[in-house]
């Protein structure tokens, strides 16, 4: 045991060799064998991962003989994509996009193939502009799907190679590759495709940063420098929507935040809001905000109330006092939010609105929950359990707790923007 709690490093040469070692070992253990010339002589490795102008005859990875076709198809879409290949007149780019991407979803195999195959064309490409298409590919197939976990060293050491390149602003591009695969691997694939606004905005996405999927601190930042909301004390994007559900007649809606917003209303109105565009114009049904601050919440990098305050939570889900301490121990922009959104959904408690809505407390705790608190466990029984726990908690700040929401928004004081427990 090391003195003092302090972890040893080993030293910067030694650990690029184990790094090494590892990503040989798995190119042995994984990737393909490839022959040419009339006495089928083996191609290097080095020579097999870096950039051709040529199509692939086999699979870079080890895949099954049904899949072959659609690697080698692959490999001619992510060639076009990046201008190494011409793209025949009836396709454009948003369809090869769609086309890996389809086949990285539907066919979970296929996904290492897919990463490996941008991966050699990168290297060593004489081309900067086809360099450049190369990681806006990864950009986009890095918030679609993830590598197995026998790639993701591989991939990983690949792409912090790269984050000291200026060339190209590759190492813009690569530091942002390697935050989304370190996020898609702990979510997992998306169910369906990007459409094409999302793809745009994933490829745009190193430079446009977004205010979905990040830390609230790093989304603090991005609006420290705006003039309009330089006096605000919590994400814009939090009482835009809020007010977005209000002004659409929200509260007289049958199964708010229960029933989903049109799917392409609700991409819309998030690419809006990255692009930076606080707009709801052409919107009518409030659902489509209701869903987006819900995925906002859900999508956070780390929950809303943080996982170090989940067992507590569930601990103490039915007593008014100690869930309100938990809340009110939380980091400030925490804090703020939890406070502001129940303040929210208080709104929509009253008897008479619940009678348009037919959404009572407790299906609003339903609803919220999960965009609230997530269970660390693994384990599906567990998550199944504790959900109704988590639930109680989220009914007894909605019942149980008074808040100033004006205070939420503005006061610069944090120490003063807490809940207080309803009097009589």
């Amino acid at each position: 045991m090391c003195c003092g709690g302090v972890r040893p490093t080993l030293p910067t040469g030694l650990r690029q060799d184990i790094n090494r070692f590892a990503i040989d070992g798995f190119a042995q253990k994984y990737f393909s064998t490839h022959k040419r010339g009339l006495f089928r002589r083996r191609v290097p490795m080095t020579e097999m991962l870096q950039w051709t102008k040529d199509s692939l005859r086999q699979p870079l990875i080890m895949l099954n003989k049904e899949l072959y076709k659609d690697a080698l198809r692959c490999f001619k879409l992510v060639q076009t994509i990046m201008g190494d290949r011409p793209r025949p007149r009836s396709m454009t780019e948003i369809e090869d996009y769609q086309s890996i991407l389809v086949c990285g979803i539907t066919k979970g195999q296929m996904r290492d193939e897919i990463y490996v195959q941008v991966c050699k064309q990168i290297r060593d490409n004489p081309s900067g502009e086809s360099i450049k298409r190369g990681w806006e590919i990864l950009c986009v197939i890095s918030v679609t799907f993830p590598p197995s976990k026998n790639l993701e060293g591989y991939l990983g050491h690949f792409v912090e190679q790269h984050h000291h390149t200026k060339e190209n602003q590759t190492d813009v591009m690569s530091r942002h590759v390697s935050t989304k695969l370190k996020r898609i691997c702990i979510r997992g694939a998306k169910g369906k495709v990007l459409t094409p606004p999302e793809i745009e905005r994933a490829k745009e996405a190193p430079f446009k940063p977004s205010v979905f999927g990040e830390s609230l601190e790093f989304i603090m930042g991005l609006q420290k420098n705006k003039e309009q909301v330089k006096s605000l004390q919590l994400p814009q994007i939090v009482p835009f929507l809020a007010e977005a559900v209000r002004e659409m007649n929200g509260q007289k809606s049958e199964g708010i935040f229960r029933v989903s917003g049109d799917a392409d209303a609700v991409t819309d109105l998030r690419i809006r809001i990255e692009n930076g565009n606080y707009d709801t114009s052409l919107i009518t049904d409030p659902n489509v905000p209701a869903s987006l601050i819900k995925l906002w919440l859900r999508e956070l990098s780390s929950p809303l109330i943080l996982p170090e305050f989940y067992d507590g939570c569930i601990r103490c889900a039915e007593d008014p006092a100690k869930a309100l301490a938990i809340v009110n121990a939380l980091p400030h922009i925490n804090r703020r939010i939890v406070l502001y959104m129940i303040s929210f959904l208080q709104d929509f408690t009253d008897p008479v609105i619940t009678e348009h809505t037919l959404m009572n407390i407790s299906n609003l705790a339903m609803v919220f929950a999960p965009n609230f608190l997530r269970c660390p466990s693994e384990s599906l029984t567990t998550v199944f359990e504790n959900s109704k726990y988590e639930q109680s908690f989220l009914k007894t700040l909605i019942t149980e707790i008074s808040v100033d929401r004006n205070m939420c928004l503005y006061d610069e004081d944090a120490s003063l923007v807490t809940g207080q427990l309803m009097k009589g």
